[in-house]
């Protein structure tokens, strides 16, 4: 077995103790959340309405408003790639709803009966108070883009990885869209330059990573947790 290769799996494990030590401290899961659907299909035109997604433990809650049609959602499945699926019923015919989320929107397809078509759900920003929007919202603008970022767990090896923050309704957002197990699922960005990125493991966590940002197109710090420590980098990529 290679150098490189021992490396790389003595890092997944001091991430997956990590994770386990963070396991009674869940946050939130990134799929979860309201969203605005647009779906489409030669036969309806488009239909406009809102769906709710809710992660109980290990199992996921789903429901549907202000849609023209009565849906009833009857099950809900996101999987560790976030594909999800969502199966409801609307005058006695099954609808399933399909898609990948990435990056705060759900694309895919629907099928109700012989009939099927698109749709399109775009996440919504979190409630926020008014005080903590204000703070945040000059950094927001700033920081937003694609980041090559390395995690290194010292004596370990480290991971490299794309890291895409957006802007979404005025709430910063994360997303790794070739991460596989690893996700950062949340960003904090304090005056003047604080920030601070939360990260699981095959959905578990948190793993904090604190830093500071160095200018305008680098950030980085350190981490330490279930007896493991490291730093992190991330640079904008042009």
């Amino acid at each position: 077995m290679g150098k490189g290769l021992c490396a790389k799996i003595g890092m997944w494990m001091a991430v997956m103790l990590l994770a386990g030590a963070g396991a009674m401290a869940q946050s939130p899961h990134p799929v979860a959340g309201k969203y605005a659907v647009t779906a489409s299909s030669p036969e309806l035109g488009e239909i406009k309405f809102q769906i709710m997604l809710q992660k109980d433990g290990e199992n996921w809650k789903g429901a549907i408003k202000d849609s023209p049609m009565p849906f009833e959602v009857t099950s809900v499945t996101v999987d560790a790639d976030n594909k999800v699926t969502i199966t409801s019923g609307v005058e006695g015919t099954s609808v399933v709803i399909a898609g990948k989320f990435d990056a705060g929107k759900i694309t895919g397809d629907w099928k109700a009966g012989e009939m099927g078509g698109k749709w399109v759900a775009i996440q919504e920003a979190a409630e926020a108070p008014a005080a903590a929007a204000a703070s945040s919202a000059p950094a927001a603008g700033s920081i937003e883009g694609t980041y090559q970022t390395t995690i290194v767990a010292d004596g370990q090896g480290e991971f490299s990885f794309s890291l895409v923050i957006a802007n979404q309704g005025g709430a910063l957002k994360t997303s790794v869209p070739e991460g596989g197990d690893l996700n950062i699922v949340e960003i904090e960005v304090k005056d003047p330059d604080v920030v601070n990125l939360t990260a699981t493991y095959q959905g578990q966590g948190p793993i904090p990573l604190t830093g500071k940002r160095v200018g305008t197109d680098e950030m980085g710090g350190k981490w330490e947790a279930g007896g493991f420590s490291g730093t992190w980098k991330a640079v904008r990529k042009k």
